[in-house]
């Protein structure tokens, strides 16, 4: 089964935006912040990745689209290292 990303910038929940992303999936941001990614897995589970600055990102598992967008944001707030080396 071929799956594809509408190409679209939405709002996901408050301060939370979904931008189709250049590698497919989506871009998760906040309030303008690159925080993660996700993209298609199996069936409707979407691969979720939280934004490490130095890193490739770490993977958070496969969720449902909308679990996935929560995880990225909970595991970005408990701790990402932001570009000026706060942590978030």
């Amino acid at each position: 089964m071929e799956r594809r990303v509408p190409p679209t910038k939405r709002e996901f929940m408050p301060g939370v935006v979904l931008k189709v992303s250049v590698m497919g999936g989506y871009s998760v941001e906040r309030e303008n912040d690159y925080i993660g990614w996700i993209h298609a897995s199996i069936g409707d589970r979407w691969s979720a990745y939280v934004r490490r600055p130095g890193t490739s990102g770490d993977l958070l598992g496969r969720f449902t689209q909308e679990e996935a967008v929560k995880a990225i944001v909970v595991a970005w707030d408990e701790g990402a290292p932001l570009p000026n080396g706060c942590r978030g």
